[in-house]
């Protein structure tokens, strides 16, 4: 917990050095998960990833190119449960074992976001992630990933603006697809709320 700490202190500060026109800065919350463990070799064994429902709490900040493309980075929080089931041969006859814990990780996005029409925008990048779990049973999940979105945006005079923005992520995204690594793949929808600098 204390990394999460140090990194949002590091990005609060890096954010405030910032004095980019228009630029902006913003809190989000992400929910409605659908989460899955996925591996892109399968592998010859009785068992199986399932991933919970989480959430991820975040700080955003964008700098426009120009008039409709802007550069989005940030930080953010995620937490969800995770689970490993196996079938094994006991004396009894075959038994599942199960294996459940929580996946926290923290990322940190470097994306576009490219508007259209009025309140329309796609966004997309990487992110760099850090597995900070203690008790996941699932592989680590540090590294890159990928992320893909769209969403809507509402900008009120007061410089302050509303989001809503569904997202795919794969984390831990495989340089091979040899591997027999398990990625998380993440959809979910932000809500955010944003304040023009």
């Amino acid at each position: 917990m204390k990394k999460l700490y140090v990194l949002l202190f590091i990005f609060v500060l890096f954010a405030s050095e910032m004095k980019a026109q228009k630029a902006e800065v913003g809190i989000t919350f992400s929910a409605m998960s659908n989460n899955d463990i996925v591996r892109f070799k399968s592998i010859m064994n009785d068992s199986g990833s399932d991933a919970g429902k989480s959430y991820t709490f975040g700080i955003t900040y964008s700098k426009p190119l120009n008039k409709w493309l802007n550069v989005e980075t940030g930080i953010e929080f995620l937490q969800g449960k995770a689970s490993i089931h196996s079938i094994t041969n006991t004396m009894y006859g075959l038994s599942t074992v199960s294996h459940s814990g929580t996946m926290s990780l923290i990322n940190i996005p470097v994306g576009l976001r490219a508007s259209f029409w009025k309140y329309c925008f796609v966004n997309g990048g990487l992110f760099i992630d850090m597995d900070v779990s203690a008790d996941s049973p699932v592989d680590s999940q540090s590294g890159i990933g990928s992320q893909l979105g769209f969403g809507l945006k509402y900008d009120f005079k007061t410089g302050i603006s509303v989001f809503v923005n569904p997202y795919t992520k794969i984390h831990a995204f495989p340089l091979s697809f040899q591997s027999d690594q398990e990625h998380l793949f993440e959809s979910a929808i932000r809500f955010g709320m944003s304040y023009q600098l």
